[in-house]
C-alpha cells in the first residue's frame, strides 16, 4: 500500500478539545475525525483497518468457543426466530450466534439451563479479556447490582473517551459503579446505653449535628423518606442509613422490586409524619410507615437518631430495642475506602471504559425443546456485546500499536525520493514482505525525512524499517515493536519481522 495514494491526514498537533490522549493520537496520526463536542468518530482508511482487525480477532476467538458468526439484522429477534426453527433437542444446545459490524458486536444464545447460560455468557466476556490480555492491557471484572449482568472493563484516565466514573480494586480485578454489590457489611460495635434526648438546636444537618455532640458521622443515623411509585400506587417509606453513607436509588428501587423512587417531597412527609425535617427518626414513626434500612444499620447498638421534634435528637437508638425495620439490604452507594466485594481490599475511585458487556435472562425463553428425558422445557437466553471503539482507543494508547490489531505489519520509509539506491531497496522489501503476507505501508512521498519519521512514530506501526544513506551498502534501520532501533542488513529484514510479530 503506498502512502502518496491513500489517504492518512497527518497533523502537527489535535484539534482544541481532545482531552483523551488516545483520540488526539489517532487524529494527528491520520485514523479518525472526532468530533470533540459529541464524542463520536469517523474511521479513515487506517482507522477502518485498526477496527477491522479488532473485530476480526473477536469474531475468531468467538467462533472457537462456539458462537457462531451470522449476518442478522436484530440479533435477539432473529435469533430466536431461527433456534425456533431448528432447534428441537438439547444435542442441539447450547447454541450461539454473533452479528454485527466493525465498531460492535452482538451475540445471543440459548441453552438447555440456567447455570449453562451464565456459562456461555462468562464465556462471551472471556474472549473480551483475552484480548484485552494479548494486548498488553488489564481487564477488570465488572459487577453489577444484577447477578445476571457482568462486563469487562478498562481502567482508563479522567477525560478518557467511553468513560465514567466508577471504582476500581487495589488488590484484585473487581471494578463496579457505585450500584455495584458491597461487601458482606463490617457493622459498628459497643456496649447497649439508654436511650437519651438531648437538645441539638440548628442541628438540621449532619455536620452541625457532630460538630454539636463532637462525634463522627458514622455514629449517626439518617432518616430519609422516599416515594415509591408504581403506575397508580405510591407508597411513602422510611430508609434508614449511617450518616457517612448516601443511599443509592438504583439499590433502593432493586430491593422493592424494581419500582421507581424518588426522594417524597415536603408535603408528602408532612402527611406521612408532620413537618419535622432536619429532627426525622425511627424511633416512634407512625405504625403505617414501612421502614427499610441499610444492611450497615442492621444491629447497630448505639447510634444517635432524630427524636422526631424540632431541636432534639436521641442518643444510644438501638437496632431491636429501639427501633426495627421490615427489611434490611445493600442500599448505599459505594465509596473510595470501601472493601472489595470480592478480595475485602480497599477500593478507590477510578475510570472505567466497558469493552463488553453480557446478560442471561432471569427466566426461561420462548424456545422449547427435548430434554434427556423427553420432557418438553425451555431453554435459557443469554445476550452479549462487545464494543470495538473503546478497545481500539485503548489499544492506541501506547507508542506501537500491538501487531496483531495494527492496521498495517511493517512501515517502509524512504527518506528521499531521490535517492535511487533507497528507493530501490525500498520497494524490494516491500515486495517481499508482501510475498510473506505482510501488509506493508511504504511511504513513497516527495516529503522531507522529518516529516516522514514524525509520522511513522504517529502511525504506531509494529515495525518500521528505515531506507536511507546505506542503501547501496544494503544496510537498514529497523524500529522495532519494542520501541528499540537497530541497523541490521536488508536481507535479514523478512525473517525478523517475522520473529518480531509472529
Amino acid at each position: 500500500m503506498l502512502f502518496s495514494r491513500t489517504f492518512i491526514p497527518t497533523a502537527r498537533e489535535a484539534p482544541k478539545g481532545l482531552s483523551d490522549p488516545a483520540v488526539a493520537r489517532l487524529v494527528r496520526a491520520g485514523y479518525v475525525v472526532a468530533d470533540a463536542e459529541t464524542g463520536e468518530l469517523d474511521l479513515l482508511p487506517l482507522g477502518s483497518m485498526l477496527w477491522e482487525r479488532v473485530s476480526d480477532a473477536f469474531r475468531n476467538l468467538a467462533r472457537e468457543a462456539g458462537i457462531q458468526t451470522v449476518d442478522f439484522n436484530e440479533i435477539a429477534g432473529d435469533s430466536l426466530s431461527v433456534a425456533a426453527r431448528y432447534v428441537k433437542s438439547y444435542r442441539q444446545l447450547p447454541l450461539s450466534f454473533a452479528s454485527g459490524n466493525p465498531r460492535r458486536i452482538d451475540a445471543c444464545g440459548f441453552a438447555a439451563g440456567s447455570e449453562e447460560a451464565a456459562l456461555q455468557r462468562d464465556g462471551f466476556l472471556d474472549i473480551a479479556r483475552k484480548i484485552s490480555g494479548e494486548a498488553g492491557l488489564s481487564p477488570l471484572d465488572g459487577r453489577t447490582i444484577e447477578e445476571a449482568r457482568r462486563y469487562v472493563a478498562l481502567a482508563v484516565d479522567k477525560g478518557s473517551w467511553h468513560s465514567k466514573e466508577g471504582f476500581a480494586c487495589s488488590s484484585c480485578d473487581w471494578c463496579g459503579d457505585d450500584a455495584a454489590p458491597a461487601n458482606p457489611t463490617v457493622r459498628l460495635t459497643g456496649e447497649e446505653a439508654p436511650l437519651e434526648e438531648v437538645e441539638t438546636p440548628g442541628a438540621d444537618t449532619i455536620a452541625e449535628l457532630c460538630r454539636q455532640l463532637g462525634i463522627t458521622p458514622d455514629r449517626t443515623l439518617k432518616t430519609l423518606f422516599y416515594a415509591a411509585e408504581q403506575g397508580a400506587d405510591k407508597e411513602i417509606l422510611a430508609v434508614l442509613t449511617r450518616g457517612d453513607h448516601q443511599v443509592n436509588d438504583r439499590k433502593l428501587s432493586h430491593a422493592l422490586g424494581g419500582v421507581v423512587v424518588r426522594f417524597a417531597d415536603p408535603l408528602e412527609i408532612r402527611e406521612a409524619v408532620g413537618d419535622l425535617a432536619g429532627y426525622l427518626g425511627p424511633v416512634g414513626l407512625p405504625a403505617g410507615i414501612r421502614v427499610l434500612a441499610d444492611r450497615h444499620i442492621e444491629g447497630s447498638p448505639s447510634l444517635v437518631a432524630g427524636a422526631n421534634r424540632p431541636g432534639f435528637h436521641l442518643l444510644n437508638a438501638c437496632w431491636g430495642r429501639d427501633y426495627r425495620a421490615s427489611a434490611a439490604a445493600d442500599l448505599v452507594s459505594l465509596q473510595e475506602g470501601f472493601p472489595c466485594p470480592l478480595c475485602g481490599s480497599p477500593i478507590a475511585a477510578a475510570y472505567l471504559r466497558s469493552i463488553a458487556v453480557a446478560v442471561t435472562d432471569p427466566g426461561p425463553s420462548p424456545l422449547t425443546f427435548q430434554d434427556e428425558g423427553g420432557v418438553l422445557s425451555k431453554a435459557h437466553r443469554w445476550e452479549g456485546t462487545f464494543c470495538v471503539t473503546p478497545l481500539a482507543l485503548s489499544l492506541a494508547g501506547g507508542e506501537r500499536i500491538p501487531p496483531r490489531f495494527a492496521p498495517l505489519d511493517v512501515h517502509v520509509l524512504v527518506t528521499s525520493m531521490r535517492n535511487d539506491d533507497a528507493v530501490g531497496l525500498g520497494n524490494i522489501l516491500a515486495e517481499r514482505l508482501e510475498e510473506r503476507d505482510f501488509s506493508v505501508l511504504l511511504d513513497d512521498r516527495d516529503e522531507r525525512a522529518g516529516v516522514k519519521f514524525s509520522d511513522a512514530e504517529l502511525l504506531g506501526l509494529p515495525v518500521t524499517v528505515v531506507v536511507g544513506r546505506e542503501a547501496s551498502e544494503g544496510v537498514v534501520e529497523a524500529w522495532k515493536p519494542d520501541g528499540n532501533r537497530e541497523e541490521l542488513p536488508a536481507d535479514a529484514v523478512v525473517e525478523l519481522v517475522s520473529r518480531w510479530t509472529r
